[in-house]
């Protein structure tokens, strides 16, 4: 049950740190990159904070307690909200490694 709650307050405050951040389009080594592309230089288990950091440039950090680390790196939409941009978020264990990776594509714009 302890793992549920941290999940929802994981999840939860990765939304509002999320929302309310500027966009962070990753920059590979001065060209902007797409979203799949920079996931594809990411491997889970492998990668360490400096590789991420080095091949995509800054990113929205999130740190938690537990020594887990969130980076979120954003593209904007069609409307420019943070509803409709498309986010590559990468999960980092207390070891430095990179755990997970997923891209989020944003939501569509409201009529």
């Amino acid at each position: 049950m302890k793992r549920k709650a941290c999940i929802a307050a994981f999840t939860a405050s990765l939304c509002v740190a999320c929302a309310s951040s500027p966009n962070t389009v990753p920059q590979g080594h001065g060209t902007i990159l797409t979203p799949q592309s920079a996931l594809d230089m990411i491997s889970v288990g492998k990668s360490r904070k400096a590789d991420v950091s080095s091949a995509l440039g800054a990113a929205i950090v999130i740190p938690f307690d537990s020594g887990y680390e969130v980076w979120v790196y954003r593209w904007a939409g069609a409307d420019k909200t943070p509803r409709s941009a498309t986010e590559l978020v990468v999960l980092f264990g207390p070891s430095g490694l990179v755990a997970k990776s997923r891209v989020r594509p944003g939501y569509a714009p409201s009529d």
